[in-house]
């Protein structure tokens, strides 16, 4: 498969669909450049899982109590509720 993008300005290129797909990212996703002894550029998905970020939020504990943060949440559901009608 060969397909050819073009860089812009601000040093952007669109990967073809038909790459994409055989690659299967999405909008969002993350893509790793590689470079090979051959001087060509690679392009990996990076995909996540949990290990990945595990422990990223360890040092971040929401203050208050577990009946304080359902509280929250419900009150936040209901205010949305209402936006909605």
């Amino acid at each position: 498969m060969k397909k050819i993008s073009t860089v812009t300005k601000k040093g952007q290129v669109t990967i073809p669909q038909m790459v994409r797909e055989e690659l299967n990212i999405s909008y969002g996703e993350k893509i790793e450049f590689v470079t090979n002894e051959k001087g060509e550029v690679v392009l990996k998905p990076v995909k996540t899982d949990l290990s990945n970020i595990y422990g990223a939020l360890q040092d971040r504990k929401p203050k208050g109590s577990h009946e304080d943060h359902r509280k929250l949440a419900q009150e936040w559901v209901a205010k949305k509720r209402l936006e909605k009608e």
